[in-house]
């Protein structure tokens, strides 16, 4: 779980640095989203790929946490755009290995999903006002050495991962399943699209300082620790994901400061009512709880990598209402598809045939 909070507190960061690298480095706002781009695609990848090469052991947790480590100061100390891209790249590797051995780890435990799914939340609820104030005070250097120090104290607490499997290829043949990985990538997609530039939205359209966003944005991790807490219920995944995209058209369309708040403080609890309820879809047709764990969370960062491209081709010149509707949109798409997988599920289990 502290492994866990290292890949959320790198996370939350983001949406704070984008603008601070776009005026030092001389780049286009819409052009630093190729930041998260790098990083989430190198997560993408390691969070597929290491369930079916590794088992979760402690060698490699912390060596994957230095590997973070070591990426952090490197992009603290990059002034070349290019650079500090290649640094997020090894950063995702290393922190996509965590993710996956935490999720796998979860599924040992009656409340293990939510236990992790909360880490997230709560990271962020205590980590965004530290990461407003670090940026104010030092720009995106001083973010990424406070991350690479925070990865380096994790690795103090012991860990043990019991004696969980390499999943390899013995993974469930479940068609609703790989449906559901699709439609977790495509709430992805519209949901990062969005949320990776609601710092620059927040400044552009109400003129909130970085300190102020930070509480907005705690005020959504908070929402969604509330959210993981409550036990996740299958069949109102699809209405939580429909909650999901009203309010994020919301962060862009409506011109009020305290909508926005409000909309940003629905929107992580409405999230966070759904991911668990979809994780929890995935486990009940799998042939163990932590197969598609790692599966889950590579289709979800695969989203993250297009998210921010969707993201700045909507932008354009700074229209975050039109960003905001396209955002929507895709998220309503992953509402009704896995609505249409709890659809089916219902109606195919009398017959014994649901797949």
């Amino acid at each position: 779980m502290a492994g866990a909070a290292v890949v959320a507190a790198t996370f939350a960061a983001t949406p704070f640095l984008l603008p601070d690298v776009s005026t030092r480095l001389g780049v286009d706002i819409g052009v630093t989203g190729l930041l998260s781009v790098a990083q989430v695609g190198s997560f993408a990848a390691a969070s597929f790929f290491a369930g079916r090469l590794f088992r979760p052991r402690r060698r490699l947790h912390y060596g994957s946490l230095i590997l973070v480590a070591i990426a952090a100061v490197g992009s603290a100390l990059a002034t070349d755009f290019g650079l500090l891209i290649v640094m997020r790249v090894i950063a995702g590797l290393g922190m996509g290995t965590i993710t996956w051995i935490a999720w796998a780890d979860a599924t040992r435990f009656s409340r293990g999903l939510g236990d992790v799914a909360a880490v997230a939340p709560v990271t962020a609820a205590v980590a965004s006002p530290i990461l407003g104030w670090l940026v104010e005070t030092g720009g995106y250097p001083l973010v990424f050495v406070s991350v690479g120090v925070v990865a380096l104290l994790a690795m103090l607490l012991p860990v043990d991962f019991g004696d969980l499997p390499r999943i390899g290829r013995n993974v469930s043949g479940s068609r609703s399943n790989r449906v559901l990985l699709t439609a977790l990538a495509v709430l992805s997609v519209g949901g990062s699209a969005v949320f990776i530039f609601t710092a620059a939205a927040a400044q552009e359209i109400h003129g909130l300082s970085p300190v102020t966003v930070s509480w907005a944005l705690s005020l959504n991790a908070i929402a969604g620790v509330a959210a993981t807490r409550r036990k996740a219920r299958v069949r109102t995944a699809a209405i939580w994901l429909l909650v999901t995209a009203l309010s994020a058209l919301t962060v862009g369309v409506v011109g009020s400061s305290v909508v926005f708040f409000l909309a940003l403080t629905l929107w992580g609890f409405a999230f966070w009512m759904a991911v668990p309820a979809v994780l929890s879809l995935l486990a009940a047709h799998s042939k163990t709880p932590s197969e598609r764990m790692g599966d889950a969370q590579a289709a979800m960062a695969a989203g993250r990598v297009f998210g921010p491209i969707v993201g700045g081709l909507a932008l354009g010149a700074g229209q975050f209402a039109r960003l905001s509707a396209v955002g929507a949109t895709i998220i309503l798409a992953a509402a009704v598809i896995v609505a249409v997988v709890e659809w089916h599920r219902v109606s195919a289990a009398p017959t014994g045939r649901e797949n």
